[in-house]
């Protein structure tokens, strides 16, 4: 029997007057737990949550159930009560009584309610307090953020009017004691007394504990009508929701070389066999005895990619991971990325379930968005068809839940970052294989985030593989001590012994780790030049070069310097209109993905496009990390020599016949520097993108190679090795400026690792017996996930914006877009759908010098007055920033002349060039 005064007790309403009492939410909270535990939750996950626990993997689903269905009993305060007068009267009416409204409501949220209560109600069964509270911490936590010790003593001594009298406290007993019975807890309790559940557990239970409430609060599979069966109510929710299940690979873990041979095959749809790398990437999976990280390091084009997705699938099978996460250090990275992992996907053994695409413009990907279009699964769609589907529940914070997840590198670190609802993040990542391509790209900020991510991945015993071409031995080293350091209390040192290259690196059991043989795919002797910084000389040398045809890349440190070489260069007539395209990140997001596509259509492998006859290619890094092409000839800024040899992967990347003859040898020039100075003086810009430090122990370590050249693979872990070296040996003459250098650079990592640890999240192994006070200090909450951003990478504030033109009293498409171009946008009306689209991908992000000097609140507000009340009614448009140009393609921002320019991008200079460009 239940009393009246518990079932007066109310949960849900709504503006209709309709509501839901407690009780029944709880049941229905219970309920849906049974089913996540059942139908959702991987194996690995359930196995952690179970770890320690008597009655293993059947006590688990038990405490599942019961603090979920426990979550709201802080609900049962006048605190919480007193919202919807008409429902505290009625709880008044049946004996719950209250003098008055209470005051200083925010005292005693109702997540921090329940978690007192519950705390109270197991230390009167006979619990230590500090076994209680990492149990009750979970209740606490399960809107997103743990409470902190000032916060529970403010609430404790809330008061009667917060808490209510005996009669309150006798009503959350009840509830708590029917819970506990009907869920099974009752006979469990008193054997969970002594186990205190690990900071890992309290992280995932609550996780799990949101995904529920989230369910169970959903009013189109739970609507407010307290009269019903919530165990048959929720199987039919269940149903109808359509979750797909955790993924469950079979049969790709085998010890027959034969067999791996096949699985290889049937994934990629390849003939070839595996090359060496991803045998032995494949074999240390299937062999290696527990969960753990594999760093791979091998050169570009070696099949990292592939060999990264086969060890996946077979230690998601062998460990019980339910789906895969590939992240990069890009949108455009990941962007490329989606369709490969997409193919694979479609082919592994078992139901792939849900995939995402995770970064801030995943919407206007079109890969992804022909997979939404074709298998989108809301609330009652049938999905059966689907080999893979996008579930229209795994959106904003709930889309890193979904089974396999491509995306940027971000989604991972924030994993890291104190900041609302992280502990989904880390059931995201608990429950698959993860996969971190490109890592070298991280820097001393993000790094920190990675490691202190490694650590809870280690502690959770989640499969990690790490990709590089180019990694630092000290980066190494750090990456597996971080994840060593989450797994395991012991301070054992991670081996620092370098083992080859190619190689793969493991952790635990390092004795299987191995240099792998080269495939045979390699570049011997290529010339190194170091060139004079001079757009002029550099066209005329180009020209020379390219007499008989051929493809040059030219690779830029920053925007600025990659417009100049290319108004420099076209403006030569010596190379034909199209034969120079430019390509940086200054584009608005259409021009930039279609200059993308034709560079790999016209660079790429053979057979994907017509390689043009003649055509230099001048970008910035996004050639560097972003697009699979092939170049006959290479010049780049002078940059550190990991960044210098990736941009080399680029050079004669693809087996070709044919390549002209003064372009048939793989040559490297580089500038950005004054050769003849000693030590060479830097150009300004790259020098502030990259540090004088990196960029000197670049110089003196390539130009040490002038005369011998450069193998690709072979000297590749040498050179990055002597380059990152502690005791570096400085050139005669450089020593001086070298010092200082260094100097500078040492307070500058030290500087990005303060600041990223003012919102790094504590380690996973503390003195600390629960989550309490674990987001202290946390950022703010962004729906769609990309909002840390600015804290997990160290990059200066920048504003985006869509770019239109307004020509007399009327707005336009930008005249460059195809198809939509020069169409007229209404403002106080909606825009169609694809107008809107088109829109959307018409943004461009402004470079962040335009903000320095506290000039963005005046950015902000001029972007601002453009305001068009039609757009608010888009989903593609609402809230974005607009940039309005006129009919030149012109404004004035914040003291400079902004021009959008088809082949150029955005030009931006200062006012007092403004006059003479008009």
């Amino acid at each position: 029997m239940v009393s009246s005064a518990v079932m007066s007790a109310w949960a849900k309403s709504d503006r209709a007057g309709g509501s839901l009492s407690l009780f029944r939410h709880s049941a229905d909270s219970s309920a849906v737990a049974g089913l996540v535990w059942d139908h959702w939750l991987p194996e690995h996950v359930r196995a952690l949550l179970a770890d320690g626990l008597p009655g293993g993997l059947a006590d688990a689903r038990i405490l599942f159930c019961w603090v979920a269905g426990l979550h709201d009993v802080g609900k049962l305060t006048p605190s919480f009560a007193c919202q919807v007068p008409e429902l505290f009267d009625r709880m008044h009416d049946h004996g719950l009584r209250a003098s008055g409204m209470p005051v200083d409501r925010k005292l005693l949220p109702h997540g921090l309610a329940g978690q007192i209560a519950l705390e109270k109600f197991l230390v009167g069964e006979g619990w230590s307090k500090r076994v209680a509270s990492t149990y009750a911490v979970v209740i606490g936590s399960h809107h997103g953020v743990s409470a902190t010790v000032g916060q529970i003593q403010a609430a404790i001594n809330g008061g009667r009017s917060l808490w209510g009298g005996p009669e309150w406290g006798d009503a959350r007993g009840e509830l708590i004691t029917l819970v506990t019975a009907r869920t099974g807890a009752a006979d469990r309790v008193a054997d969970w007394a002594t186990v205190r559940l690990s900071t890992m557990q309290q992280v995932l239970l609550t996780a799990a504990v949101i995904v529920t409430d989230w369910i169970a609060s959903n009013q189109d599979l739970f609507p407010l009508v307290s009269q019903r069966v919530s165990s048959i109510e929720a199987v039919k929710a269940w149903t109808l929701l359509g979750l797909p299940e955790a993924w469950s690979p079979a049969g790709a873990a085998t010890d027959s070389e034969a067999a791996r041979q096949k699985l290889f095959r049937s994934r990629f749809a390849r003939e070839d066999p595996m090359r060496p790398l991803q045998q032995e990437c494949l074999r240390i999976a299937c062999e290696l005895p527990e969960p753990g990280l594999m760093i791979i390091e091998a050169p570009m084009g070696e099949g990292k990619t592939e060999a990264a997705l086969l060890a996946a699938e077979v230690l998601a099978e062998r460990f019980g991971a339910g789906g895969v996460f590939v992240a990069l250090p890009t949108m455009a990275t990941s962007d490329a990325m989606f369709a490969r992992v997409r193919q694979w996907v479609d082919s592994v053994s078992g139901t792939p379930g849900s995939m995402i695409l995770a970064h801030g413009k995943a919407a206007l990907n079109e890969d992804y968005a022909q997979l939404k279009r074709q298998s989108f699964v809301d609330i009652g769609s049938d999905c059966e068809d689907s080999t893979v589907l996008a579930h229209g529940w795994f959106v904003g914070k709930k889309g890193p839940l979904a089974n396999f997840v491509v995306g940027t590198i971000d989604q991972v670190l924030r994993g890291a970052l104190k900041t609302r609802h992280v502990m989904l993040r880390h059931l995201g990542l608990a429950n698959k294989v993860v996969v971190i391509d490109e890592v070298h790209a991280a820097d001393s900020y993000m790094s920190t985030y990675l490691c202190r991510v490694l650590e809870w991945l280690g502690a959770y015993r989640v499969p990690v593989l790490l990709l590089s071409a180019t990694l630092p031995p000290a980066q190494r080293v750090a990456l597996l001590d971080a994840y060593r350091r989450g797994r395991t209390e012991t301070a054992e040192s991670v081996d620092a012994a370098t083992v080859g290259y190619p190689a793969i690196s493991v952790w635990p059991h390092p004795e299987v780790s191995c240099a792998v043989p080269a495939s045979g795919r390699s570049i011997d002797g290529i010339e190194l030049d170091f060139i004079d910084d001079d757009a002029e000389l550099l066209t005329n040398r180009l020209a020379e070069a390219l007499a008989e045809g051929g493809t040059a890349g030219v690779v830029c440190n920053t925007v600025a310097r990659a417009q100049h070489l290319f108004e420099v260069m076209t403006a030569d007539h010596r190379f034909d209109t199209g034969e120079v395209l430019l390509l940086h990140s200054r584009f608005v997001s259409v021009d930039r993905a279609r200059y993308e596509n034709r560079l790999r259509r016209l660079l790429g492998p053979p057979g994907t496009g017509d390689r043009p006859a003649r055509m230099v290619v001048i970008g910035t890094q996004v050639i560097e990390q972003s697009l699979d092409i092939d170049v006959d000839l290479l010049v780049t800024d002078l940059a550190p020599v990991d960044l210098i040899l990736q941009r080399i992967g680029r050079l004669h990347r693809h087996l070709r016949s044919g390549r002209p003859t003064r372009v048939s040898r793989p040559r490297c020039w580089i500038r950005g520097a004054e050769w003849e100075s000693i030590p060479p003086k830097l150009d300004k810009g790259c020098e502030k993108v990259y540090g004088r430090a990196r960029l000197l122990r670049a110089a003196a370590v390539l130009t040490g190679r002038r005369s011998s050249g450069v193998n690709v693979p072979a000297d590749i872990p040498g050179l990055v090795t002597q380059a990152y070296a502690e005791g570096f040996t400085v050139p005669p003459g450089w020593a001086e400026m070298f010092a200082d250098a260094e100097s500078a650079w040492a307070l500058h990592v030290a500087d990005q690792r303060k600041r990223a640890g003012d919102y790094l999240l504590g380690p996973p192994r503390t003195e600390n017996s629960t989550i309490r006070d674990w987001l202290v200090a946390g950022v703010r909450d962004d729906a769609d996930g990309v909002g840390g951003q600015a804290q997990v990478r160290d990059a200066e504030d920048s504003i985006e914006a869509i770019v239109v033109q307004r020509v007399g009293d009327g707005v336009h498409v930008l005249p460059t877009i195809p198809e939509m171009g020069g169409r007229v946008v209404p403002t106080d009306a909606c825009p169609d759908p694809k107008l809107a689209k088109t829109l959307a991908q018409c943004t461009i992000r402004l470079p962040a010098f335009l903000t320095r000097y506290n000039r963005m609140g005046i950015v902000l507000r001029t972007l601002e007055d453009t305001f068009y009340p039609g757009w608010q009614q888009s989903h593609w448009l609402a809230g974005e920033l607009v940039l309005e140009l006129d009919e030149n393609l012109s404004t004035e921002l914040a003291q400079h002349l902004l021009t959008y320019d088809l082949a150029l991008g955005l030009v931006v200079t200062p006012n007092k060039e403004a006059d003479t460009q008009r």
